[in-house]
């Protein structure tokens, strides 16, 4: 088995597997059949590298990853000739705690917790990017501090942190509460429009964004959970310890709290 330690996408859309070695391996769906594809590698990895990693996008099409202080792009994913693109560097010495979005633009925490900014692409069509820019602080229900970053610009950014939660909607001066979360959360992924999973204190609870927001718990796979992606509306996909301890495998629901988890090997690590 190999160590996957990120995941990105969902079980209905398509995902993305980040290896701790820079193997990237994508899957267009779950159903009907697993077949996985083989990437081109992420580049800067070495073996035991522990620089801040995060894992954006889907399978079926496109991915972003950033590692250490880089932010890269990958379009046409399982296609040999693709390459990773560098997006906007970061702003100078802000560091990183976590990154939100998609290919249409960005918003990144800087690694202390107070720091937003937000990156969108140039309205020439060139596909440039514009310079970073300062998002409203988190704000005080979250003793200005946020711990995680998810969503994306068209439908609005989620902020937790210190048991409460808040959404920045593009256009909007200011974080709007939301109803906090029922555990510590350590790992959040979805948006506004198709809802939130979020991951904490071992349990798994998903955030309805509709008219009247609202948390609920969901049931849990029999396994150490090491990362986790998707949303209620495409399903959620996991990285789960195998039983020994050592590898990874990837578990699925394409229904969350409506049906048992999958299970999906993995793809094994390739020979030296």
């Amino acid at each position: 088995m190999s160590n996957y330690i990120r995941i990105a996408g969902s079980p209905a859309t398509g995902i993305v597997l980040l290896g701790d070695d820079g193997t990237v391996r994508s899957l267009a769906q779950v159903e009907p059949n697993l077949y996985w594809r083989d990437c081109a590698s992420a580049p800067g990895f070495l073996p035991g590298d522990t620089a801040f990693a995060c894992l954006l996008g889907d399978g079926a099409g496109y991915t972003t990853l950033v590692h250490g202080t880089a932010i890269r792009f990958l379009a046409a994913l399982g296609q040999p000739l693709a390459r990773w693109k560098d997006v906007a560097v970061p702003p100078a010495g802000t560091g990183m705690a976590g990154l939100a979005g998609d290919h249409h633009g960005y918003l990144l925490l800087a690694a202390d917790g107070h720091g937003l900014y937000r990156l969108d692409r140039s309205a020439n069509g060139n596909g440039e990017w514009n310079a970073w820019e300062r998002c409203p602080a988190p704000p005080t229900l979250l003793r200005g501090k946020a711990t995680l970053i998810a969503g994306d610009w068209q439908h609005g950014m989620l902020a937790v942190g210190d048991g409460a939660a808040a959404k920045l909607a593009r256009g909007d001066g200011d974080w709007k509460a939301l109803p906090p979360p029922p555990l510590a959360i350590e790992m959040v992924s979805g948006n506004f429009q198709d809802g939130f999973i979020a991951y904490g204190e071992g349990q798994l609870c998903m955030l309805d964004s509709g008219a009247q927001p609202r948390w609920s718990r969901l049931s849990m796979p029999n396994f150490d959970l090491r990362a986790l992606s998707g949303n209620p509306v495409h399903g959620v996909a996991a990285v789960l310890a195998d039983s020994s301890g050592h590898g990874t495998v990837v578990a699925y629901a394409l229904r969350p709290g409506r049906e048992p988890w999958s299970l999906a090997l993995a793809p094994p690590r390739p020979a030296a």
